[in-house]
C-alpha cells in the first residue's frame, strides 16, 4: 500500500478481473476507461499473498464487463501499452507478427492481478471499495 500511495496518493480505487472457473466463452458488454495513471500489482507464486507492484507508464487501463456463456455477469481488466519499444515482446512478435515499438498492444489480465487508479478516473466503472 505504501508504494501505491507514494505513486497515486491516498484517494485510490482497486480493480481486478473476475474470470469464472469452467467458463471459456464470454461476450464483451462494454469498455470503461480507467485512465492512464495506475499501479499494477501481480500476485507471485508463494504460499502467502505476495505481490510485485510497479507503476504503469504509457498505458491506458480499462474495465471490461463480460457475460459468461452460462449468463453470469463478470468483469476483466484490460491494459493497452502504447510504448512497446521498452518491453520484451518476443512471444508477441511470433504470435502477432509485429515488432516492439511499432503498434500498441492490448491484453486482458487474469484474476491474480490488482490495478490501482486514482478515484477520479473511476466514475461510472465497476469498482471495489478500498479503505486506506
Amino acid at each position: 500500500m505504501n508504494f501505491v500511495i507514494s505513486k497515486l496518493g491516498k484517494n485510490v480505487q482497486a480493480f481486478s478481473s473476475s474470470f469464472l472457473s469452467k467458463q471459456e466463452e464470454y461476450t464483451v458488454e462494454g469498455v470503461h476507461n480507467l485512465g492512464g495513471k495506475a499501479v499494477m500489482c501481480h500476485r507471485l507464486n508463494f504460499q502467502k499473498a505476495v505481490f510485485y507492484c510497479h507503476e504503469v507508464h504509457e498505458t491506458t487501463a480499462f474495465m471490461v464487463p463480460l457475460l459468461a456463456g452460462d449468463g453470469t455477469k463478470t468483469q476483466a481488466l484490460a491494459v493497452c501499452h502504447f510504448d512497446t519499444s521498452v518491453l520484451n515482446f518476443e512471444l508477441f512478435r511470433q504470435i502477432m507478427k509485429v515488432d516492439p515499438g511499432t503498434n500498441p498492444l492490448c491484453h486482458l489480465l487474469g484474476n491474480k492481478s490488482i490495478l490501482w487508479v486514482p478515484n477520479l478516473a473511476t466514475e461510472g466503472a465497476s469498482q471495489t471499495k478500498i479503505v486506506v
